[in-house]
């Protein structure tokens, strides 16, 4: 089982480790995706960006990673 993710944790970390993510990404049309600046946002800082709830997004997050393979682990 993959721990949760929380708010503190770095976006472009987060895409590298578990790419099953994106999806969630793409679905809100958020750019976060190849862009340089991820490596300095965690995902407390592209909620309050893009104007997403931040318990919500996060939800989306651990249910895909739950759902998809466990790569990264």
């Amino acid at each position: 089982m993959i721990n949760p993710i929380t708010a503190g944790q770095n976006v472009a970390d987060l895409l590298a480790r578990w790419p099953q993510v994106i999806p969630v990404f793409m679905a809100h049309r958020m750019s976060c995706i190849g862009c340089s600046m991820s490596r300095f946002e965690n995902i407390a800082d592209i909620t309050t960006i893009y104007g997403l709830n931040l318990e919500a997004f996060l939800t989306e997050i651990n249910q895909a990673l739950q759902r998809g393979s466990c790569k990264g682990v």
